[in-house]
This record gives structure tokens, C-alpha cells and sequence, in this order.
């Protein structure tokens, strides 16, 4: 499943995903203690695990993030901040 991702500092909360457009939208100005990389780990678990509860999204997240390598935490971000623009190409 391809989600589409982007940063959006017009919405009110600070992550959120939508399973029908496929899309994850996080708030950089929004962003809890841990900050935007634990807010984007936590939409992307939010994504691999729908089905699973607020709490263990949560708790998964802190263990996640504290294990991210650096490139690992840079390829995360690249998905939100360096989109590819699509322009017609002749």
C-alpha cells in the first residue's frame, strides 16, 4: 500500500493518517516531547499496524525511534520533506 506523505502546518494535531486516501500528514509546529521523528514513526506504525491500540502504537514508537540509525532516521524524513515534484516532461 503506497501512502502519500506530507509536512502540513495548517492542520490542528500534530500526525494523522487516513487509510482512504492513503495519506500521512505530521506537523512539524505540532510535534510532541520526542519531536517530528517520533511523530512520523508513530503515523508510519499507525500504517503498518492499523489494527493495533493507541497504546501500543505509542509504546512501539519509543522503541522504535530510541533504534533508529542515522540514515535509517534520514531516509524516514526524505519521505516527508524531499517529495519528488511531478512536472510534465517533454
Amino acid at each position: 500500500m503506497v501512502f502519500k506523505r506530507k509536512l502540513d502546518t495548517k492542520m490542528r494535531d500534530a500526525g494523522e493518517i487516513d487509510y482512504e486516501k492513503k495519506t500521512i500528514r505530521v506537523n512539524p509546529r505540532k510535534t510532541n516531547r520526542g519531536g517530528l521523528m517520533d511523530t512520523i514513526v508513530h503515523e508510519e506504525l499507525h500504517k503498518d499496524y492499523p489494527d493495533k491500540p493507541e497504546k501500543w502504537i505509542s509504546k512501539k514508537t519509543k522503541t522504535k525511534v530510541k533504534s533508529l540509525s542515522d540514515s535509517q532516521a534520514q531516509r524516514l524524513l526524505k519521505k516527508y520533506i524531499f517529495r519528488e515534484k511531478k512536472k510534465g516532461k517533454k
